[in-house]
C-alpha cells in the first residue's frame, strides 16, 4: 500500500495509524482545518452568507478557534463552522452528514449529491493530485464518509481505488453492488484510529503534545505507540496491549476482561435504558451490569452513558426516569449525550425481530424501521431530546473520541463556549452592537453600552466584574445572559 486516503467527513479528534511506509492523505483534517479557520469564519460573517445571528457565531467561533486550546469549546467553534458551511448538497454537523435530498441509504441519491457537493470540492481535487495515477486505499469509517468516497471514485478512477474501512467490513455486500462502483476493489482491512495527541491532552501548538500534522502527507514513522491512545467503537477490539478509549454497546463492554477495561482511558456507553448500575439495557435490547466494568476502571477515569431514545418497548416514562438518573450522575456515570435509537439491518432485539423490510428503492440499507408495543414515537423522541437538550446545554457536542476522555465539566460562571463580540448587527434588528454570544446555545445577547465592560471583565474570569452594577441592574444582566446560556448555573 502507497497511499492511504481519509475521505471527509470523520471524526477529526482520530487519525489512522497507516501500514509501515504507507503515506497518509487526510483529507478529513484539511477540510476541518480549511472550514474551521478564522480568517474563513471572518470573512463569511463580514458578508453576513447566513444572515445577523450566523455572522456573530462565526465572530465568536473564530475566536475561540485562535485561543488554540482543544477543548470543549473549541469542539463547539468547530461544529458551529461545520454546520454554517452552506452546500446545495448537504448539511454537515460535528458529528453527521444529512443529504438535502433524499436518503443516506440510497447509493442513488448518495451519488447524485457527491456530484454536487462543493463544500469538499478541493479536498477531492487535492486527492488527485496527490495520487498523480497511484492507487489510492481509501478508508471509510462511518456512512458520512460516502458522498465524499463516492466523487473520489470519480476523479481517481474506479480502477485505481480500493474501498476499505469499517464501514466495508459491515456493508461491503450492499456497496459492491452500486455500478458506478464497478471496478472498484474492496478490502475488509480496517485501519486502526487513535486519538490525536493535542485532543487527548487538551493542548495547544505550542506545547510537548507535538504539533498538528499536514494533511498532504504523513509517513508511518510519524507514529509514537508508547503515547498513543486507540479508539475502539462498533465492532473494532481494544489492542492486545497499551491504552485505548471507547464508544460501545453496554452488552459488549460489560463482557470486556479486567485487564482490558484495567487500560481504558475514557469510556462511553451506549444504553436505550437505565434502571440503576446493575440494571443497564444496551443497543440489542439486552440487560447487562456494570458494577464490575466500573470497578475494573482505574480510578479517575471518565465514563459516561449515551442515552438511545426510541427504542423498542422503551416508554417515555421509563426513557425519562433514564435520563433523570444520568443527569444526576448516578454512580459517578455522567451523561454523554441523547440520539434516537436506529435499529441495525441485522440486529435484533432482545432475540426477537420486530423489523419492517427496507423501503423499495434503498440499496445501502444499515438501519430498518420497526414497531413494537409501548415504544416511543419518533415526534416524542424530538421532544424529549430537545427538552432536555435545552436543560442540559452542557452534554458533548458530539459522539466524539475527545469526548470520551474529557475531564469535568467547567465550572458555574461565565461558560468557555461563549464569547463577548463587538461589531456588526444582530438578529433582533436594531442595528450594530456588542453581543455576548454561545457556541454551546446557538443564542446571543445584545449588551447596552454599560455592560460591555463589566461583561468583558466577566469573560476574562474577573470574580467581581459585576460588583459596580446596582443589584437590579446586575440580577437584570445575569438573568439575560443566563437565558442566553451565556452564563452556566451551578447544580
Amino acid at each position: 500500500m502507497e497511499l492511504l486516503v481519509v475521505p471527509p467527513l470523520t471524526d477529526f479528534t482520530t487519525e489512522v495509524v497507516p501500514p509501515p511506509g504507507a503515506e497518509v492523505l487526510d483529507l478529513n483534517e484539511h477540510v476541518v482545518e480549511r472550514l474551521a479557520d478564522p480568517s474563513r469564519l471572518r470573512a463569511a460573517a463580514e458578508r453576513l452568507d447566513g444572515g445577523p445571528l450566523a455572522a456573530l457565531l462565526e465572530r465568536a467561533a473564530a475566536a475561540v478557534l485562535e485561543r488554540q486550546a482543544f477543548d470543549d469549546a473549541r469542539l463547539r467553534a468547530v461544529g458551529t463552522a461545520l454546520r454554517l458551511a452552506a452546500d446545495p448538497a448537504v448539511r454537515l454537523s460535528i458529528d453527521d452528514l444529512e443529504l438535502a435530498e433524499g436518503s443516506m441509504q440510497s447509493s442513488r441519491d448518495v451519488l447524485g449529491a457527491a456530484g454536487r457537493c462543493e463544500v469538499f470540492r478541493p479536498e477531492v481535487e487535492l486527492a488527485a493530485e496527490v495520487a498523480d495515477g497511484r492507487r489510492a486505499h481509501v478508508a471509510l469509517d462511518g456512512a458520512r464518509q460516502l458522498p465524499a468516497a463516492f466523487a473520489l471514485v470519480g476523479a481517481l478512477g474506479a480502477g485505481r481505488v480500493t474501498l476499505c474501512g469499517r464501514l466495508v467490513a459491515e456493508h461491503g455486500t450492499a456497496l459492491r453492488r452500486v455500478p458506478e462502483l464497478a471496478g472498484v476493489e474492496f478490502s475488509a482491512w480496517s485501519p486502526e484510529r487513535v486519538i490525536r495527541p493535542l485532543w487527548r491532552a487538551g493542548k495547544g501548538k505550542d506545547t510537548d503534545a507535538g504539533p498538528v500534522e499536514g494533511a498532504r502527507s504523513r509517513d508511518a514513522s510519524d507514529t509514537r505507540p508508547g503515547k498513543q491512545v486507540r479508539w475502539v467503537t462498533g465492532a473494532c477490539r481494544p489492542p492486545a496491549g497499551g491504552p485505548w478509549a471507547g464508544w460501545l454497546d453496554a452488552e459488549r463492554v460489560a463482557a470486556f476482561p479486567r485487564d482490558v477495561l484495567a487500560r481504558c482511558r475514557g469510556l462511553t456507553i451506549a444504553v436505550t435504558r437505565i434502571d440503576f448500575l446493575a440494571a443497564v439495557t444496551g443497543l440489542n435490547g439486552w440487560t447487562v451490569n456494570l458494577r464490575r466494568l466500573l470497578a475494573a476502571i482505574p480510578p479517575g477515569v471518565a465514563v459516561a452513558c449515551e442515552l438511545v431514545l426510541g427504542a423498542p418497548g422503551v416508554a417515555a416514562g421509563a426513557a425519562g426516569e433514564s435520563v433523570e438518573l444520568l443527569a444526576a450522575g448516578a454512580g459517578g456515570v455522567r451523561l454523554a449525550g441523547l440520539r434516537p435509537y436506529r435499529m441495525a439491518i441485522r440486529s435484533e432485539w432482545a432475540g426477537q425481530s420486530v423489523r419492517f423490510p427496507p423501503r423499495a428503492g434503498d440499496d445501502l440499507v444499515r438501519w430498518v424501521e420497526f414497531d413494537a408495543p409501548d415504544t416511543m414515537r419518533a415526534y416524542e423522541v424530538t421532544r424529549m431530546i430537545k427538552e432536555w437538550l435545552e436543560r442540559l446545554p452542557g452534554l458533548p457536542p458530539g459522539r466524539l473520541a475527545a469526548c470520551s476522555v474529557a475531564g469535568a465539566e467547567p465550572v458555574p460562571g461565565w461558560d468557555p463556549c461563549a464569547q463577548v463580540v463587538a461589531g456588526g448587527a444582530g438578529p433582533d434588528g436594531c442595528g450594530p452592537g456588542t453581543f455576548a454570544v454561545s457556541l454551546r446555545s446557538g443564542r446571543s445577547f445584545r449588551l447596552n453600552p454599560y455592560q460591555v465592560v463589566p461583561v468583558s471583565r466577566l469573560a476574562a474570569d474577573d470574580p467581581h466584574a459585576l460588583d459596580c452594577l446596582p443589584g437590579p441592574a446586575r440580577a437584570r444582566l445575569t438573568d439575560g445572559l443566563a437565558r442566553a446560556g451565556v452564563l452556566r448555573e451551578s447544580g
